[in-house]
């Protein structure tokens, strides 16, 4: 066929095969009658049989068009054909007996001009195609002519070979050096080189002069040039608007082949070649002066060509969340975080700066959604539905909120002034409502009561939901997780339900009053009676409650109220770290024969008592899950987790404290009188009132989520109040149907160091397939990893971001096999030092052989929390550590720095042997000091070199 049609009817044909392909019948209305001759030289090549279609012509005759469709179209199949007619339009095809295929089928009309540009396109220089459509007179036949001749290459050569290969594979050799760079060296080649180029990507005259330095230019400035082009090609057609700069008006009527080109060469070298596309496109951009201030964020497209456009984006996505317009900003922020923004890729602080404000928007959306006020007429059971439904949202968006802002928040972040403010109007916000809802909850219940009805209570958990699972066979394991917010049990469900064959419930109850670990902790176990309390009051604290047998008032008699309620040969009791720390078979062994096992969890109460709450709640919620798959494998199938009480999460700077009395009186948010005061901005209840008997005692609380005036540090985490974020907790049920499955496969990670970003470590790691006994179809996909020190030192460590084949999910590495990604991370302690860190599997995960690093990474101090009458007194230091040196002279380098913490440079020849081995030590010193656990600097003062060390070292002996 190409043989018989020229190159732009070889095109025609080609455009006119796809439209049959997809609509089948296709009537080709020519009204100007140019395209007769190309449909009988079609109509010759289906009499030969070389068309995949049917071609038929109206030439004059209705009758005899009819009569040869008439086979055509008479069978249950529709055949796939071409009807031309000539000189018809729209209108006047309507009076043909043609009419009804035309109805049935599709209409195709191709001007000759349009089809001479697309079919020349990226052939031929742009203005040879302009040159050409300025004839009086086209005509197919001429066009076929024109471009064959401009194609003609009888001499082969390299015109020939460019012919062959792709925009992006000459530019990627014209700047590595390739096989056609090491051929430049001609005239004529370079102009071939040239004409190529600019039929490619409709490169102008005018961009070549301002682009190139040089009359002869070298093989990269030649990459430059181009690809500046297809930059501003690429952002002129992202662009909702017309361009304002003269040199992009006329990208706009490039034709739709030569756009493609331009796109990909942009996305090519964004993948490829990042640094020479970063610069590139800075040099460009400063050519773009004008486009730069007229640009609105509103006129940019999806695609962050230039470093401008996503500067101009964010900052009016930060007047978006100015402004409360909440949608538009995580749209913006979506749209980069989603996609593949160069700019947020190479810089990530840039990442992080719209992390957070994606994390805003979602606030500021949830409580759009939620509403003012809590809107109750019912009663308590009707405001904790409420909240379950809408409440809940916002106060999990406003703990991502101040996670992220823990995390990212950091000076190095663009526009951080704005978007710091920003962040502090959305606590304001959040604020607001949180104390509207308060108000409206403590007005309900001083209306309804402060105790809302037994399927919503507390203290009848354990009969409702637990003990009816422990009359099953085998083992049910209970969670007491202190301060699991009911957010938080929603978070957990939606992580572990989705697992094969498992059945999962997520309930809300209200937790007893005040929210507090040594009531709501003691209630979870069986001891009401007839629906009462009898707490023991004390010193303004409930030290226990009584029971008719025995007193329960710590862990092991609540252990015991509950084993009696639930019988069986024994029930165990573990922490969440001493189940993580065990494998399944162990876990097994401890839980044979038990119908109830019980798991306590501090981590979380622990993590906001001390100030790390906001950096530290996923890793407590990943430890959660860690051993639900942990005793998942050991044969367990029903578990509930569930709470003694929530939290506040507030701002500390935002208000004074509430005062009460003297400030020895109350708790941070609650205060037991003898004397039923009423105060300004306080609610109050009875005790009798609350189902607790043989007490006459009231309980205060603020009616906002303020907190009391203790005379103490004031605290972001706190409970112990009347809010539905301190009352409502979650009780999650699973049940699965069927033991947990195995994955034979073993993997193993990689990991190195790589520099710091924006205040934050940085590793790069990749987890591959070391040996597989299961087929690789039902292998995952990705594996659950965890970031910790090697070293057995109090060291935090908080994920920030990843970037590549990796995500956080809820705080968790989740990390895809066999993709390279790299993860920012920062670490704190209760002192300066450096630290090994290491990538390791899940408790219960598939078989991983960790990930350690051989660098050591700065831990930032952080001030602990005092501890009243206790003195801690730190174990000595031990030099592990100096095993990981090659050789004992460098040993005893580094040695002599942990001890004295200086070193001459004459001092450190003697010890490693004379000056030869001083200057291999010299060359290879950066590596040592990466792998100590203490910085070292170089200094010279009065030309006397010196070794100094920075820190202090702090390797702690391993606890037994």
């Amino acid at each position: 066929m190409t043989a018989v049609l020229g190159p732009i009817s070889a095109a025609l044909e080609a455009d006119l095969r796809d439209w049959v392909r997809r609509h089948g019948i296709v009537v080709w209305l020519d009204i100007e009658g140019l395209y007769s001759g190309f449909v009988d030289r079609l109509a010759g090549l289906r009499g030969e049989e070389d068309l995949s279609y049917e071609v038929l012509a109206y030439r004059g005759s209705y009758l005899e068009l009819m009569l040869a469709l008439e086979p055509l179209t008479s069978g249950v199949e529709r055949t796939r054909m071409v009807i031309h007619m000539p000189g018809f339009n729209e209108e006047s095809v309507a009076s043909t007996p043609v009419y009804q295929l035309y109805v049935a089928g599709a209409r195709y009309r191709k001007a000759l001009d349009t089809l001479v540009r697309e079919a020349a396109a990226g052939r031929v220089r742009p203005e040879q195609i302009v040159a050409f459509l300025q004839q009086e007179s086209l005509t197919l036949e001429g066009a076929d002519t024109w471009l064959a001749e401009l194609l003609d290459d009888r001499t082969g050569g390299l015109r020939a070979q460019l012919r062959s290969m792709r925009l992006t594979a000459v530019v990627e050799d014209l700047l590595t050096g390739g096989p056609l760079s090491e051929r430049l060296t001609a005239a004529d080649d370079r102009a071939a080189v040239w004409e190529s180029l600019q039929a490619w990507t409709g490169l102008t005259t005018r961009w070549l002069e301002e682009a190139l330095p040089q009359a002869v230019p070298s093989d990269k400035d030649t990459a430059f040039a181009v690809s500046s082009w297809a930059l501003a090609v690429e952002y002129v057609h992202d662009l909702r608007r017309p361009p304002v700069n003269s040199q992009l008006e006329g990208m706009r009527d490039l034709p739709g082949p030569v756009i493609e080109a331009c796109r990909e060469l942009a996305a090519h070298l964004r993948e490829r070649a990042a640094a020479f596309y970063q610069r590139t496109a800075n040099e460009t951009e400063a050519r773009l002066a004008d486009e730069v201030e007229a640009a609105q964020a509103q006129d940019l497209g999806r695609i962050d060509t230039f470093r401008f456009e996503e500067d101009k984006v964010l900052e009016a996505a930060l007047a978006a969340l100015e402004d409360k317009n909440w949608s538009m900003a995580l749209e913006w922020a979506a749209a980069r975080l989603d996609g593949d923004s160069f700019w947020l890729r190479e810089e990530p602080s840039h990442r992080s700066a719209w992390e957070l404000v994606q994390s805003g928007a979602n606030l500021g959306m949830a409580i759009t959604a939620a509403g003012p006020v809590l809107k109750v007429r019912t009663g308590l059971d009707e405001a904790v539905q409420r909240y379950v439904e809408q409440g809940a949202a916002v106060d999990r968006a406003h703990r991502h909120l101040e996670q992220r802002r823990a995390s990212l928040l950091v000076p190095q972040l663009p526009e951080f002034e704005t978007l710091r403010g920003r962040l502090d109007a959305l606590r304001r916000l959040w604020r607001e409502w949180a104390d509207a809802w308060a108000r409206d909850f403590n007005a309900l219940c001083k209306a309804e009561g402060f105790l809302p009805s037994p399927s919503f209570q507390q203290r009848t958990l354990f009969e409702d939901v637990v003990r009816p699972l422990t009359r099953e066979p085998g083992t049910t394991a209970l969670f007491l997780v202190d301060a699991l917010r009911f957010e938080m049990g929603e978070e957990l469900l939606r992580t572990l339900a989705d697992t094969a064959s498992t059945k999962a419930r997520l309930e809300a109850r209200l937790a007893e009053l005040p929210t507090v670990t040594e009531v709501g902790m003691r209630v979870l176990a069986p001891i009401a009676e007839r629906g009462k309390l009898r707490p023991i009051l004390s010193n303004g604290k409930i030290q226990a409650f009584a029971t008719n047998v025995f007193q329960v008032s710590d862990l092991e008699t609540r252990k015991r109220a509950m084993h009696e309620r639930v019988g069986g040969a024994t029930s165990p009791w573990l922490s969440l770290e001493d189940v993580v720390s065990r494998d399944a078979a162990s876990l097994k062994h401890a839980i044979a024969r038990a119908k109830l096992m019980v798991v306590y969890s501090e981590e979380i109460d622990r993590a906001g008592e001390n100030g790390l709450g906001p950096a530290v709640f996923d890793q407590a919620m990943q430890k959660l899950r860690s051993a639900w798959r942990l005793l998942r494998d050991a044969g367990v199938r029903r578990f509930v987790f569930t709470a003694d009480h929530g939290f506040l999460l507030l701002d500390e700077t935002v208000r004074e404290a509430q005062v009460h009395g003297r400030k020895i009186d109350p708790k941070r948010r609650h205060v037991f009188s003898p004397v039923a005061a009423n105060h300004r901005g306080e609610v109050r209840v009875a005790l009798a009132d609350l189902g607790y008997e043989g007490l006459s005692e009231h309980l205060m609380f603020p009616e906002t989520t303020a907190v009391f005036d203790t005379g103490r540090r004031r605290m972001s985490f706190v409970h112990g109040g009347n809010s539905l974020q301190e009352r409502v907790i979650p009780v999650l049920t699973l049940f699965h149907r069927s033991p947990a499955g195995s994955d034979a496969t073993r993997y193993a990670v990689s990991a190195q160091a790589r520099e710091a970003v924006a205040g934050m470590h940085c590793l790069e790691a990749k987890v591959e397939v070391a040996d597989q006994e299961a087929l690789d179809f039902g292998r995952p996909q990705e594996v659950e990893l965890t970031l910790r020190a090697v070293e057995p030192l109090e060291v935090q460590v908080e994920l920030c971001q990843t970037r590549g084949g990796a995500r956080l999910a809820s705080g968790t590495l989740m990390a895809q096999v066999s993709k390279s990604f790299e993860l920012f991370f920062r670490l704190s302690g209760p002192e300066d030092t450096r630290v090994r860190v290491g990538l390791f599997p899940q408790a219960g995960e598939a078989e991983v052989e960790p990930g350690l690093v051989d660098e050591r990474f700065m831990v930032s101090a952080v001030q602990p929390m005092p501890m009243v009458g206790i003195e801690l007194v730190a174990p000595p230091p031990t030099r592990e550590w100096l095993a990981e040196l090659p050789g004992p002279e460098v040993r005893q380098v580094f040695e002599h720095l942990a001890l004295h913490g200086v070193l001459t440079e004459a001092e450190a020849a003697t010890m490693l042997g004379g000056q030869r081995a001083l200057r291999r030590f010299a060359l290879q010193f950066e590596t040592y000091a990466a792998r100590v656990p203490f910085g070292v600097r170089i200094d010279v003062v009065g030309g006397v070199k010196r070794y100094i060390r920075e820190g202090r070292e702090n390797e702690h002996v391993d606890e037994p």
